[in-house]
């Protein structure tokens, strides 16, 4: 008859499966928090006028990356108003 302690260790415990290594997985997490960073930067630092839409949906949009960045950088929102250049005046020498 076999007892258990004749069984090898490497049988009786349970080995943890390997996970596979996704070397992009790293680089789309931080891109993804790139884009919802740099989007709530964004709305804080613009005026209610230079947004389409409400303030309040578009920080809900920033938490659904990465579609939710993409679309307000691209799509829907307004530029910023730019001022008029001023000419600048030379002199003209003789």
């Amino acid at each position: 008859m076999i007892e258990i302690t004749d069984i090898p260790s490497a049988v009786t415990t349970p080995q943890p499966k390997q996970r596979r290594k996704n070397p992009q997985a790293g680089a789309q997490g931080l891109i993804n928090l790139v884009l919802m960073v740099w989007m709530i930067w964004d709305l804080r630092h613009r005026t209610d006028e230079e947004l389409n839409g409400k303030r309040k949906l578009w920080l809900l949009a920033a938490f659904a990356p990465p579609i939710g960045p993409i679309v307000y950088f691209i799509y829907l929102r307004r530029r910023r108003t730019q001022q008029p250049e001023i000419p600048l005046e030379i002199p003209e020498t003789l």
